[in-house]
């Protein structure tokens, strides 16, 4: 189990990384082919070919840039649980000021076909300031 924690930890690590270089290809790699990306304010977007699709019409328009710190991981036979917490900078491609938020996550990995983890549940929220 410490072997699958450390992969859990490169994967994490590769998933800012491919988010920081729009890196679509990496994304394709990462996700589960049943899975789910949950974002704030938005439908849930199913399957790793909707979520790649989605990621790459997102790309084309922004650059992003995010630094996340995992908090949490249990590793069980079947399902890993990772818990964090992000900053994450939306910057326009065509100018304007790029929106900065932070926020949480929990990803859930999955052994795929192949018994490789991948992300099969990504569920992500932002905190808001206080009123």
């Amino acid at each position: 189990m410490a072997d699958d924690r450390a992969l859990i930890i490169e994967l994490e690590e590769r998933f800012v990384e491919a988010t920081n270089k729009s890196d679509i290809q990496e994304f394709d790699d990462l996700f589960t082919e049943d899975a789910v990306l949950m974002l704030p304010d938005r439908p849930a977007v199913s399957t790793r070919e909707t979520i790649v699709a989605h990621q790459r019409e997102f790309f084309r328009s922004i650059r992003a840039r995010l630094v996340s710190v995992i908090a949490e991981i249990e590793v069980f036979e079947t399902l890993v649980y990772v818990r964090g917490a992000f900053n994450y900078s939306m910057e326009p491609k065509l100018g304007g000021e790029p929106v900065v938020m932070k926020g949480k996550y929990i990803n859930l990995y999955k052994r795929d076909e192949m018994d490789e983890w991948r992300i099969w549940r990504s569920i992500n929220n932002i905190d808001h300031p206080q009123d």
